[in-house]
């Protein structure tokens, strides 16, 4: 089963719920890094903090990005991905892309949906 890093903010608990489950309506085995929630306890966890992510990021097949609001870890774990070969989908809410975003990813989509069906779409 094809596994898929869930990138975003720390707080989009509502594009990770919804993401987990088209993901799985997919059959893409969701990997959400906050399962490791270090939310507020960051300091002197930062190496285990991204270690984990690096780690889920390279037993997954493909990268799912929240880019709805700028988030400096979001925007690491894709270029960390794309660097690794691995495809990356962004998901913008709408939010104009960043010419980096479109530059990293193979597919970008306003819509949660869409992202997730471009999860499937060759590279």
């Amino acid at each position: 089963m094809p596994r898929v890093y869930l990138a975003g903010p720390p707080f989009a608990d509502d594009y990770r719920r919804r993401a987990t489950q088209l993901v799985r309506e997919l059959g893409w085995e969701p990997v959400d890094p906050m399962r490791r929630d270090f939310r507020g306890r960051t300091s002197g966890r930062e190496a285990e903090i991204v270690s984990g992510d690096l780690a889920d990021i390279d037993a997954c097949d493909a990268v799912l990005a929240a880019f709805t609001h700028p988030d400096e870890g979001t925007a690491m774990e894709a270029w960390y991905a794309h660097g690794a070969g691995k495809r990356v989908v962004a998901y913008t809410g709408g939010t104009p892309p960043h010419p980096w975003t479109v530059c990293i990813a193979g597919a970008v989509a306003a819509d949660l949906e869409d992202a997730v069906v471009a999860l499937a779409s060759a590279p």
